[in-house]
């Protein structure tokens, strides 16, 4: 080994068994700011759960005439109590937290919670969609890989891509409607 790398073998070895811990910095507030956010997250999961208990009951009266819709309702029933439980647990981190808790808690447990809030909605987007196709006798709609096209045309009460996540209320509502394809709306005031 030649003198000038010793000096660099020696940093690294020191960054390695010591890790970099210049993240959470006090200097920056981001105890704080983590800690609010945390809050603010499980805020959000109080009122995602409101939400998603009424959209329960909506489809519930709905599979009450509909036999096939029986199975989705008990699935998303098992999605309300797990995202209940998953709201306890952490409305109780968050308790045991205060802003002036380590940084690298605050952030862990943040990031858990992000996380189970997306994995939440997505189980809910899909059990959605699920019902969108029970109730139209259809396939399940999925989110275009790529850009739409400006020509395209789109099947009637199909969602549309640019709004990717369908409300209980649209897919439970298969009444109207009429089968075939549509052209995007035309705004007021243009020509054909």
């Amino acid at each position: 080994m030649t003198r000038p790398q010793y000096p660099v073998l020696v940093l690294a070895a020191f960054l390695i068994f010591t890790g970099c811990r210049t993240y959470g910095d006090q200097g920056y507030e981001s105890g704080p700011k983590t800690y609010s956010a945390i809050q603010q997250t499980v805020q959000q999961m109080e009122e995602e759960l409101t939400r998603a208990e009424s959209d329960l009951r909506r489809l519930r009266s709905a599979a009450a005439s509909v036999d096939t819709l029986e199975g989705l309702a008990d699935r998303y029933e098992s999605l309300v109590e797990s995202h209940a439980a998953t709201l306890a647990e952490h409305r109780q981190q968050a308790d045991r937290l205060s802003a002036e808790s380590a940084y690298r808690s605050l952030s862990r447990i943040y990031g858990a919670m992000a996380t189970d809030r997306r994995l939440l909605r997505l189980q809910y987007e899909r059990t959605t969609r699920k019902v969108w196709a029970t109730v139209r006798d259809s396939t399940i709609p999925r989110t275009p890989r790529r850009l739409e096209s400006s020509y395209s045309i789109t099947p009637v009460q199909y969602p549309r891509p640019d709004r990717p996540d369908i409300s209980m209320a649209e897919a439970l509502d298969g009444a109207g409607g009429s089968p075939g394809l549509q052209m995007e709306e035309q705004q007021p005031g243009e020509q054909e």
